[in-house]
């Protein structure tokens, strides 16, 4: 078994050379909009991308300019806590958080919202125990958004987005007590 940070390290390799394929971003891009063809009304996080990640802004942000009812979401980070959610518009005034992500000011104008929806992003994913797990950076502000939301009994989808071959098996990798599963997977 591979420890965890060569792990994340060889899924983060991975990922930058099928990121390179347009028909493979082209596929992801496909089941991102049929996903979300599917959503009336929502209030959907989404997450600015790094380091590779499938970038859902555009295809999020035609999705949201169909309805009013519609509404973007971008997490705002403090350090060791859980992350909250502010909404976003094309065009808003972002900061750099703490990792250098451009993230919505939270203001008397742009209030914090509870999403309906989490996309997250995966570096890698496992399918286990009859459940689909994210693989992410190892800093777990998601499982930690996750579990603080759960427990308040916020009812919420987390939707994971990644490359099919990006699948760790289970011999090589396994979920912790803290890993929050998640409830679909969007893959190409």
């Amino acid at each position: 078994m591979k420890t965890l940070n060569t792990l994340r390290q060889h899924l983060l390799e991975k990922r930058l050379r099928l990121n390179g394929d347009l028909r493979l971003r082209e596929r992801l891009e496909e089941g991102f909009i049929q996903y979300l063809e599917k959503i009336d009304n929502a209030t959907l996080a989404i997450y600015w991308p790094i380091n590779s990640e499938f970038d859902p802004r555009p295809i999020a942000l035609n999705w949201a300019r169909k309805s009013n009812l519609r509404k973007l979401a971008l997490p705002v980070v403090k350090i060791g806590e859980p992350l909250s959610f502010a909404e976003w518009h094309d065009g808003d005034t972002l900061t750099k958080g703490p990792q250098g992500i451009p993230e919505p000011i939270v203001n008397n104008e742009n209030k914090q919202i509870l999403p309906d929806i989490i996309l997250l992003p995966c570096l890698g994913w496992s399918q286990q125990y009859g459940q689909v797990w994210r693989i992410g950076y190892g800093g777990g502000y998601y499982d930690r958004t996750l579990a603080a939301l759960k427990s308040n009994n916020h009812l919420l989808k987390t939707v994971g987005i990644s490359f099919q071959s990006l699948e760790v098996a289970e011999d090589a990798w396994r979920p912790q007590s803290h890993d929050q599963a998640l409830d679909e997977l969007i893959c190409a």
